[in-house]
């Protein structure tokens, strides 16, 4: 026997229990309120009361069905919840919106900043019911802020999966125009916005994908002088640039404002990601690669060239750290970097034990204090991916 959500709400609160099926993972990620997690264990059954209705749900309300059934064999009054959790997420968020424009003593009873909306609801539905994300979860992403310096090749992905990850702010940081030799990799854009700017170009997609973000776009390059500002108001920053200057650039702002960040280099078939947060106490990128190199000393993919589907790995693994910190699951690659050869898919993730002692920015010694003081570090920095 099933019951919709709308059932429920006409019974007594006295009358009937949640029982969530779930499992304890999903349930602490996010459940019904007073929901009773029972993961559908029948050698607790004798937990269960006899004098109240359950109403079992799962996600949708398929898994959850026979264990209603066994339930009532077992001689309890229970309900199997039509469309489970997610169609309970859908009637409380329509309820909630119907009532932000209702006020009590001057104040609004719901923010529409704080929750999501049916239409969100039904969006990211796929994550949602993942156990790490859950409503919650998905609110702290509508609330979050990335900005991506590059909108190529890596940035490209990054920025499409962020968006449609619901990530609620996103920045693009990007001075070049879209040519027809970028469109092998960066499929952010198009043959039509040949000679628009890039990060315009790059909102105008990201828009398309998700009409519920923001996009800030900053048509400049990144130099010392304006990195920390644009910086300041981010939670999470994605180097995709193609050049050693505006990494390290990206680098020493980010260890200074103690902001976390995700860098990455693609080559040819080749591609690297390392992740740096500065609570944990783990090497940045300059720990590792110490100084700039010399300028033609390493080629970059003008030069060299590059496959465009590595590209857009490499740039779908930085989207997933920066999702992975800002809900706080998983493991990052801080303290060590995943290296992958797309000609071999080898792949392989180098740790570094400790932080660089004599690492100039964030070192026992330190010389960088700020990037604008060390403007002549960063001479010719940009971030566009040629």
């Amino acid at each position: 026997m099933e019951i919709t959500v709308q059932q429920v709400e006409l019974l007594s609160d006295d009358d009937y229990i949640y029982l969530d099926v779930r499992g304890e993972i999903a349930y602490q990620h996010g459940h019904i309120p007073k929901a009773y997690e029972w993961a559908g264990d029948f050698s607790r059954i004798e937990e269960l009361p006899k004098d109240k209705r359950l109403i079992v749900y799962c996600n949708y309300g398929e898994k959850s069905a026979p264990i209603a059934e066994q339930l009532r064999q077992e001689g309890y009054e229970a309900f199997n919840l039509s469309g489970g959790y997610r169609e309970w997420l859908l009637h409380v968020t329509s309820q909630k919106e119907q009532m932000q424009d209702v006020s009590k003593d001057g104040w609004h009873l719901f923010s529409s900043t704080e929750e999501l909306t049916p239409d969100e609801v039904k969006r990211y539905d796929r994550q949602i019911i993942l156990p790490q994300v859950g409503s919650d979860g998905q609110k702290k992403l509508k609330e979050s802020k990335v900005l991506i310096i590059g909108a190529g090749g890596l940035g490209a992905p990054a920025a499409l999966y962020l968006a449609g990850a619901g990530v609620g702010t996103i920045g693009i940081v990007d001075a070049d125009d879209v040519s027809v030799s970028n469109l092998q990799r960066q499929i952010i854009h198009t043959t039509k916005r040949e000679g628009t700017n890039k990060a315009e170009s790059a909102k105008k997609s990201m828009l398309e994908l998700n009409e519920h973000i923001k996009v800030n776009t900053y048509p400049e390059y990144l130099y010392a002088d304006n990195a920390e500002e644009l910086f300041k108001e981010y939670d999470f920053i994605i180097d995709a640039v193609d050049n050693f200057e505006t990494k390290f650039l990206i680098n020493d702002t980010c260890v200074l404002l103690k902001k976390p960040f995700c860098h990455a280099g693609i080559l040819q078939f080749q591609g690297q990601v390392m992740t740096y947060v500065p609570e944990n106490d783990q090497p940045c990128y300059r720990c590792i690669f110490e100084e700039i190199p010399e300028s033609g000393s390493v080629p970059n993919c003008s030069q060299a060239g590059i496959i465009g589907a590595v590209a857009g790995i490499i740039g779908c693994i930085q989207a997933l750290e920066a999702i992975k910190y800002l809900l706080g699951i998983g493991e990052l690659l801080t303290g060590k970097m995943l290296v992958m050869d797309g000609l071999t898919m080898n792949t392989r993730v180098v740790k570094f034990p400790s932080k660089n002692k004599n690492c100039r920015v964030c070192g026992e010694h330190a010389d960088i204090m700020s990037v604008k003081e060390n403007r002549m570090e960063y001479v010719g920095a940009a971030c566009a991916i040629k």
